[in-house]
């Protein structure tokens, strides 16, 4: 299963379709999570009122892309893969603590039954835990991450995610098991997958984050892990030689 986590920008229905006609489109089930060029637009009902999505407004992501979601434009859903269990939110729909969204992932991650699935894998689009210099409101990388991080990590907490893949920022970053911008043992592991995007995002600190154990900006490349009942093997592969440059173990 090739799962994306909108990485593309605001590429418009034509070259969507096209893309999506390519070899591993059309061979391998895609499980996908909506970001900012495939929803925001100015009084269309995203949270921010950018104007990234073109004008789609999550139409065209929704009519190709037909995911378990609750109803249309609520982007949010889980399902189980192999010994895992998959749960994908919208951070471009309001996720705050009075939201639809929020009681659909409060009351999803308490009902994953963890004899059957026990790896616990959470996704969104905007990262939570993310080395940025943008802290523009309200959709800066800072400002999303910390508003994520005040409705968001509890429930991470709560209900023992074991790692969260994020988006946006188009780079590969590795936290610690982290909560509250503190490494805490038996915490969340965040991994920002964005370096398949077009372009690279160089806008990072000149002194990294303690939470980040590994960064890289300069090079494209994908990611692939495998899980089974106690052992979660993360990889980040580089596109330039096609060696592992990065990976984590996290054990049951």
């Amino acid at each position: 299963t090739w799962s994306a986590l909108g990485t593309t920008r605001g590429i418009g229905p034509t070259v969507g379709k096209k893309w999506t006609s390519k070899p591993v489109a059309t061979r391998v089930p895609y499980m996908v999570c909506i970001g900012n060029h495939e929803r925001d637009w100015a009084h269309s009902g995203s949270y921010y009122n950018g104007t990234d999505s073109g004008g789609e407004c999550g139409v065209a992501y929704e009519r190709r892309f037909r995911m378990p979601r609750p109803s249309l434009d609520e982007a949010w859903y889980g399902f189980d893969y192999g010994s895992a269990h998959f749960v994908l939110m919208s951070t471009e729909h309001n996720f705050q603590k009075d939201s639809n969204q929020y009681r659909f992932l409060d009351s999803h991650l308490k009902s994953v039954d963890r004899s059957v699935t026990p790896w616990l894998v959470f996704a969104g689009h905007r990262p939570m835990y993310i080395d940025s210099t943008n802290a523009d409101v309200p959709g800066g990388d800072l400002t999303v991450a910390s508003l994520l991080r005040a409705n968001v990590e509890p429930l991470l907490k709560e209900y023992k995610v074991d790692l969260a893949l994020w988006g946006h920022h188009h780079s590969y970053q590795r936290t610690c098991p982290v909560y509250n911008e503190v490494c805490t043992e038996g915490a969340t592991t965040h991994i920002v997958i964005g370096m398949g995007g077009q372009g690279l995002s160089k806008n990072v600190k000149p002194v990294k984050p303690s939470w980040i154990d590994f960064l890289d900006y300069e090079h494209w490349g994908y990611s692939r892990f495998m899980t089974n009942a106690t052992t979660l093997f993360f990889e980040f592969v580089r596109d330039n030689d096609g060696l592992v440059h990065d990976s984590v173990v996290l054990k049951k």
